[in-house]
């Protein structure tokens, strides 16, 4: 009987690490794609000078925020995504609004891509 007691509670243990990781990855990705969304306005607006400073402080955040991810995912959509930041960043401040949107767009579908992975769908499982 014991037995069965600490298998169910480190299933029910592992589940809800499962659940919390699923729903830190949702969150996390929505929130750097509203975030890179506003930035887009700004790009259109023309506002480079805004669009500059928020773009530099995803940038950090996005840092901070891969260390963790970089424990959960695979390291290369975590790197991409990185990449894609900095060259929007870039793009910004030589004034490139076409380059800026190319590489928007990847960092878009990249953060996509990881929070898709994660859901407990059958190709993710096996």
């Amino acid at each position: 009987m014991k037995r069965i007691i600490i298998t169910i509670v480190l299933l029910a243990a592992g589940i809800a690490a499962s659940v919390a990781e699923l729903i830190y990855i949702g969150k996390t990705a929505d929130n750097y794609t509203d975030r890179i969304k506003a930035v887009d306005v700004l790009v259109m607006k023309d506002d480079f000078v805004k669009a500059s400073e928020l773009c530099r402080q995803i940038n950090y955040d996005w840092d901070n925020t891969s260390k963790l991810l970089d424990t959960m995912l695979i390291h290369d959509y975590i790197d991409s995504i990185g990449i894609n930041l900095s060259q929007m960043k870039t793009y910004i401040d030589n004034c490139s609004p076409e380059m800026y949107f190319a590489g928007s767009a990847g960092a878009k579908k990249g953060l996509a891509s990881i929070k898709g992975s994660e859901y407990p769908v059958f190709d993710n499982i096996f």
